[in-house]
């Protein structure tokens, strides 16, 4: 019987240690401190533009910007190019979610992380993207330089429709000064294949001394 309890303990430890992810120590303020926290909680109409302090929401093409969306108590930020009345349509929708200036010259071996989730996107034209920016004046989005970041995004499977998923904790120790942080989608209003939603939720920077 003390062999056998030995080996459960075993297992169990096993399973608790493959079950830690890189990510729960960012989730864990008592190892590391929020350089930028956002779980977008303060808008309160689901639907709403999002409209937060240092946050800029900008519709590069079409009328459409990021959005509040809330199911149940879970509030997080969505963008969708659906629009289920024909006269108006736009032929493209691409909006910006930037946010406020993080300085990076406080603490060094910074982490980036947040949650996404898709629903009903069926091209890859259909995209969502992770942008840094060291010159972004706060209101000129396009005259800024933008360098595309990599993150794990969510699967394309309809199984997974509006589940969130890790993007996994992204190195932002190289950069230096003050930079903004930005969420780029692209979609159309007339092609239903480019009107799939993204959602992004408890966006996260950590930092270590």
């Amino acid at each position: 019987m003390k062999t056998n309890k030995l080996l459960l303990i075993g297992f169990f430890s096993l399973i608790f240690f493959i079950g830690c992810s890189p990510e729960d120590e960012i989730k864990n303020p008592k190892l590391a401190s929020y350089k930028l926290y956002e779980d977008f909680v303060s808008n309160s109409v689901n639907g709403q533009a999002i409209n937060l302090a240092g946050w800029t929401n900008f519709a590069e093409a079409g009328t459409i910007k990021w959005q509040q969306g809330i199911y149940y108590s879970d509030k997080y930020a969505k963008f969708s190019g659906f629009q289920p009345v024909v006269n108006l349509r736009e032929l493209s929708n691409i909006g910006w979610l930037i946010s406020p200036a993080i300085n990076m010259d406080t603490y060094e071996n910074e982490k980036l992380a947040f949650d996404v989730a898709q629903a009903y996107v069926s091209s890859s034209a259909n995209s969502i993207e992770l942008l840094v920016s060291s010159n972004f004046d706060g209101t000129n989005v396009l005259t800024a330089t933008w360098q595309s970041i990599s993150f794990t995004k969510p699967p394309l499977n309809f199984d997974t429709n509006f589940d969130f998923f890790s993007s996994g904790l992204i190195d932002l120790s190289s950069y230096e000064g003050n930079i903004h942080l930005a969420f780029k989608v692209k979609s159309s209003g007339t092609n239903f294949s480019l009107d799939g939603t993204y959602e992004i939720d408890n966006v996260r920077i950590v930092d270590k001394k």
